[in-house]
């Protein structure tokens, strides 16, 4: 499980929360194109020709991203999004523009990078059936020269196979927090590689599928992390004050990690459909979420929390 450590003061964190990862995208204006998935398919599959045939065209920035990763979408995860379980890859790909536009030859070369990146994942995995769950593409301002921003590539990936639906966990399910420890207690030793956040995560993942077939388009990733959202405060939990893991303290980080029980983790197991359904925007489906552990420092001060990359999009079914 990828980890990040967020070296930023708490101001910065505290903004981060209220204004959370959303990117701007182009959408279909004509509603009842947007629903017909004939046409939408049609669209990416023109644009996929566009990429190979009008070199020196242009596209705003917000509609290029938005056709990038739609075709990606319906070329990498284009199944019934039944996982068990799913992988989270990340990537970050540096991309020019002009005048807010971004050119059919630039797409194209990242369409060929993040393809080929994609085959490459599938082929280090070891399952020949393994495949895409969705593809969330994120053009962000950096301080980079005048003309060039980031573009932040997620993709979730895993075999197709049976959800589990939200098997809660057991007597046995005691982890610490993160930092990939395994478990804690009388068990410690045990699936070191693994954390409180990651099993967390595979709890999450089930159920996890909009019956049909199909892929997602318009993917928008929004971010929630534990002790810095008020939205999600309980008085109620008998652990702490939020509904997803959150520890803090005064001084340096501590040297022994927190050990979550069974109890504590069906907690935060029950609570996830209420953090899912509270930040799902009005016209899009959940599709997945990513969990991870971070350590927070501040002035005087040290956070160990859980964050939720919830990601939400509009799911595309296959016709009959």
């Amino acid at each position: 499980m990828k980890k990040l450590n967020y070296l930023v003061s708490l101001f910065l964190v505290c903004s981060f929360v209220f204004i959370s990862c959303q990117k701007d995208k182009a959408e279909i204006k004509d509603e009842s194109t947007k629903n017909d998935a004939t046409k939408i398919t049609k669209q990416l599959l023109t644009f996929k020709q566009n990429l190979q045939v009008k070199s020196g065209e242009f596209l705003p920035a917000d509609s290029a991203v938005w056709y990038l990763e739609g075709l990606l979408n319906f070329e990498k995860a284009n199944n019934n999004h039944v996982f068990g379980d799913v992988d989270f890859y990340h990537d970050t790909l540096t991309v020019s523009l002009t005048e807010g536009q971004i050119s059919l030859d630039e797409l194209n070369n990242l369409y060929t990078t993040i393809d080929v990146w994609a085959e490459t994942l599938q082929q280090q995995s070891g399952y020949e059936d393994y495949t895409y769950d969705i593809v969330d593409l994120n053009l962000e301002t950096t301080g980079l020269k005048s003309g060039m921003q980031n573009l932040v590539v997620t993709l979730s990936g895993g075999v197709l196979g049976i959800g589990l639906n939200y098997y809660p966990f057991g007597p046995t399910d005691y982890w610490y927090w993160g930092y990939d420890l395994g478990k804690c207690g009388d068990y410690l030793g045990q699936y070191v590689g693994r954390d409180a956040a990651s099993e967390l995560q595979r709890k999450f993942m089930n159920p996890i599928a909009v019956p049909g077939a199909g892929y997602y388009i318009d993917v928008e990733t929004i971010s929630v992390i534990g002790g810095f959202d008020s939205e999600f405060e309980d008085p109620d939990n008998p652990y702490g004050d939020y509904m997803l893991f959150a520890q803090s303290g005064i001084g340096p980080e501590p040297v022994i990690d927190y050990c979550i029980s069974p109890d504590e983790m069906n907690y935060y197991l029950s609570k996830f459909d209420f953090i899912r359904d509270t930040k799902k925007p009005l016209t899009k489906q959940y599709k997945t979420v990513y969990v991870y552990d971070t350590f927070v420092p501040a002035i005087d001060e040290w956070y160990h929390v859980h964050v939720y990359d919830l990601l939400y999009g509009i799911k595309i079914e296959n016709p009959d």
